[in-house]
């Protein structure tokens, strides 16, 4: 063999490594990207519900803070006239907090301010969405809560809703607050990932964890889980888990009959009214 030849194949020997490597390493990328719009669906303004205050009847404030990492992000401040403390409220994956309007309205109806934001990437804030940027938002606004709208952190109740509910608890490990919500959350994206497919390594590949099923036993202050009896999104089963993986003190509230989004429509007075004991207790 001459030594043009046996050079030709060491190259191609080596080149074919290379290759499978490179392809590997593009799949993945793809699959991330792919996961990636499957946790994170934003809507930017002016897309998504409701912009007008005025035609949502509430009292809504706009206002403008900075995360730590210098992202720009907005959220609307809801005054109530004689408020007890204040929700601040994190929304799912979906949307924006346009689109959250008939959450808020009822929300400020337990006698409670609201504070709800929009994630980097969606409504009025900067930015793109990660795991990471959105723990560095709900800190932003808790500070901004805390620091130029003057809320003391006894007087602050967390709600997350979905992803959010992901969000917030990562926040009550990071921030003292008065108590914590959790509605329709889920155990981590792993589980999520094999729920939706079972047969790929979605779970494995994503740089999106959200692990609240390790966060969760850390938490000491007072809790509430949510969760629809027959939701389609995240199984109520796995709403259990995140339950019973948390520390006392704590309460489940599963609602018959719904879904994932619907439960203060399924759940009806009786959703309102465990909500308002919780931060009764938590606020008194």
């Amino acid at each position: 063999m001459s030594a043009r030849t046996q050079t030709r194949n060491t190259l191609k020997a080596l080149a074919l490594p290379s290759l499978l490597v490179g392809v590997a390493a593009g799949g993945a990328h793809l699959l991330n990207r792919f996961q990636e719009a499957q946790i994170f669906a934003p809507l930017r303004f002016p897309h998504g519900g409701v912009w007008d205050p005025a035609a949502a009847d509430l009292a809504i404030e706009d206002v403008f803070f900075q995360s730590e990492d210098d992202v720009r992000l907005h959220a609307w401040w809801i005054k109530h006239k004689r408020s007890r403390g204040t929700v601040l409220y994190c929304h799912g994956n979906n949307g924006n907090i346009s689109t959250r309007i008939d959450a808020l309205v009822q929300l400020g109806r337990l006698g409670l301010n609201v504070f709800a934001f929009d994630y980097r990437g969606y409504g009025r804030s900067e930015g793109e969405p990660s795991e990471q940027g959105l723990y560095r938002d709900v800190r932003a606004a808790y500070d901004h809560l805390c620091g130029p709208l003057g809320q003391p952190s006894t007087r602050i109740l967390l709600l997350g809703h979905s992803l959010g509910g992901a969000v917030a608890i990562d926040l009550a490990l990071h921030r003292p607050v008065a108590g914590l919500v959790v509605q329709s959350s889920f155990t981590q994206i792993r589980d999520m990932a094999r729920n939706m497919a079972p047969w790929g390594p979605l779970g494995w590949l994503t740089s999106n964890q959200f692990r609240s099923i390790e966060k969760v036993p850390e938490i000491e202050v007072p809790k509430l889980f949510l969760h629809g009896g027959d939701d389609p999104t995240v199984p109520v089963e796995m709403g259990r888990r995140l339950y019973e993986a948390a520390r006392e003190e704590k309460d489940w509230y599963e609602i018959d009959r719904a879904g994932h989004n619907d439960l203060h429509l399924q759940g009806g007075m009786r959703y309102f009214w465990r909500l308002y004991r919780f931060s009764r207790r938590c606020l008194s």
